[in-house]
């Protein structure tokens, strides 16, 4: 299987939304409850504009006026220019009111929008990292953007024309019926068979536009996945591999582009050929009726005019409800998010402070890959300002035993314990809140160093966030910028090097002052200065604290209290250095000789 098949196969696999007549009758539920705060100033809006529209059917009547006044004036008991003036009143007034009307949709339709949004977001953050696990961040920030724009757009503009279309067909109807029945036969008798047409052709656009919205989809992820690793392209060299990439989604997108409007463009050539050749044929007869004197001028306009006005509302309704289809296949998938079961997490605040884990008998594996286990009857005890480290190959279950730790998956088997009470009955938010982290692979956000440490505790002062920078060693390179604190440190610290970072986020975790720490080592990359200044804070960090160190170079571990060695998923050795060491046949001892051997 190719690269581009393997990252393609996600959206390959994602599930075309078809909906029914319940699913759709929920989904437009679902989306209306969003209205339910402005429900009054929204059906207000509604009903004049449903006012106004059918105001529009005055028109085609008026104009019939004005030819019969100048073509016989004596059976008319109003002359052109007062027909003409209230015309010209009527399109004033529609207008005027229509734009301020549409106006107070459009303004409830953003504020509903942004509300889902919000609430999307929020849902979001808040779900376990196994479903992060388990999906694209690209094709969630598509969620969040082309998704909720499509709803946003459709509730904007096409529910309302659909209602006005449909007040212009119900009404032209009505009106070149109460005309002459004679020419209204031709145009009644072709409506079933084009709305049968129109409903062959609406299904058929749909399914397209999905695939299509689908592979935009796709498309995006790629381009968001390239820039956030756009380090990792550069440093292999592999721009014109990423460009190959995009411009192959690229291609599928514009495929099933071009396959939506042929087939929305033969529909329009349909309905317009239709259209137009009745028209043609309803002008001919039309014209021998005028000619015989059944009918004046003027009625034969005013039935021409709301015979247009049938057409267009036939042939705009194809569009209009594949655009209304696609919003709620959008609201399907957001629906999709917000089933999903978020983390319960307290907004309040604990003042309990944890200090000890017990790992007992612990089984897990990942939920993405369960055949595969990633830990097995794991068993360690952490105790109260101790100092513990997890060593071993890649893979062996160290980063998942730390994760199982913060309580970011559940265990499939065994308990886990702090301060001997069962994290069953813990709350998730005081067992993170007593948790902190310092990762390998430090992610700052795209604001200042100010926010950066504030992270750590979002009500610190400045004076709180400086001193714990300084703890950091990290006012040396500060107080270098111009702005000190306030300095910009761009998309995921892209500004800073690996050194400084690493300083940044150890002031956020002094800043956070937890009493349980979590060090995933990560100054085996940095230059010697970096090194020391980076585990003299580490060293300050860790103190009186119980600290869990991931390592990686055995050389600064050999003061933890218990190292455990991982291998496949389990602890098959455990005590101090001098102790692992001195068994001369021990995983650790053949670890620390290799090691030690390369850097010799």
């Amino acid at each position: 299987m190719s690269r581009d098949s393997r990252r393609s196969k996600s959206t390959d696999d994602a599930p075309k939304v078809k909906l029914s007549r319940d699913e759709s009758q929920k989904q437009l539920s679902f989306l209306l409850s969003f209205y339910k705060p402005y429900k009054y100033r929204a059906i207000t809006a509604l009903v004049i504009m449903i006012i106004t529209a059918s105001a529009g059917l005055i028109f085609p009547k008026l104009v019939g006026m004005i030819l019969d006044s100048v073509l016989h004036p004596e059976k008319s008991g109003l002359s052109p220019g007062t027909i003409a003036a209230v015309l010209l009143g009527v399109i004033v007034v529609q207008f005027g009111i229509r734009y301020v009307f549409s106006m107070q949709l459009a303004t409830i339709t953003e504020n509903v929008i942004a509300t889902l949004r919000t609430r999307v977001f929020e849902h979001l953050i808040r779900l376990p990292m196994k479903f992060f696990g388990e999906r694209r961040v690209g094709e969630l920030s598509s969620r969040l953007s082309s998704d909720l724009t499509q709803i946003q757009e459709t509730f904007s503009f096409a529910i309302l024309e659909l209602m006005r279309q449909s007040i212009f067909l119900v009404g032209g109807v009505a009106f070149i019926v109460s005309k002459s029945m004679n020419l209204a036969a031709p145009i009644l008798l072709a409506m079933p068979v084009l709305i049968a047409i129109a409903i062959l052709f609406g299904r058929k656009i749909r399914t397209f536009s999905t695939k299509t919205q689908d592979a935009l989809a796709h498309s995006a992820t790629i381009v968001e996945e390239t820039l956030q690793g756009i380090a990792s392209v550069k440093s292999y060299s592999n721009e014109s591999y990423e460009s190959h990439r995009y411009n192959n989604a690229l291609t599928t997108t514009i495929a099933l582009a071009i396959k939506t409007a042929k087939m929305r463009s033969a529909f329009i050539s349909f309905i317009l050929f239709a259209f137009f050749g009745g028209i043609a044929g309803v002008i001919w007869y039309g014209g021998t009726l005028v000619q015989q004197g059944v009918i004046t001028i003027g009625d034969f306009a005013t039935f021409l005019m709301y015979a247009m006005f049938v057409g267009g509302a036939m042939g705009s309704f194809a569009e209009l409800f594949s655009q209304v289809q696609k919003s709620l296949g959008a609201s399907v998938r957001i629906q999709e998010i917000l089933g999903e079961k978020i983390e319960q997490m307290s907004n309040s605040v604990s003042t309990h402070k944890l200090s000890t884990v017990s790992v007992r008998n612990i089984g897990f594996s990942y939920p993405s890959r369960p055949e595969i286990s990633a830990l097995n009857d794991v068993s360690l005890e952490i105790g109260s300002g101790k100092r513990v480290a997890f060593v071993g190959e890649s893979g062996a279950g160290k980063s998942t035993m730390a994760a199982l730790i913060q309580r970011f998956y559940e265990p499939d088997s065994g308990e886990i314990f702090y301060d001997g009470i069962s994290s069953k009955t813990l709350p998730l938010a005081e067992v993170r809140n007593n948790i902190g982290v310092v990762p390998q692979d430090i992610v700052l956000f795209g604001g200042s160093i100010l926010d950066n440490i504030r992270y750590g505790d979002l009500n610190a002062s400045e004076e709180e966030v400086w001193e714990a920078a300084e703890l950091a060693n990290a006012t040396e390179f500060i107080s270098k910028f111009p702005e000190r604190l306030h300095t910009l440190v761009g998309e995921r610290g892209v500004k800073l090097s690996g050194g400084q970072r690493q300083r940044i986020a150890i002031a956020r975790a002094i800043l956070r002052n937890p009493p349980i720490l979590i060090l995933d080592e990560a100054t085996s990359s940095l230059d010697s200065e970096s090194e020391h200044l980076i585990q003299e804070a580490i060293e300050r960090l860790m103190e009186s604290r119980t600290t869990i160190i991931i390592a990686h170079r055995l050389s600064t571990i050999r003061k933890c209290d218990t190292i455990y060695v991982f291998s496949k998923g389990e602890i098959i050795e455990a005590g101090t250095h001098n102790e692992l060491i001195a068994r001369i046949e021990s995983k650790y001892a053949r670890l620390c000789a290799l090691q030690f051997e390369v850097e010799s």
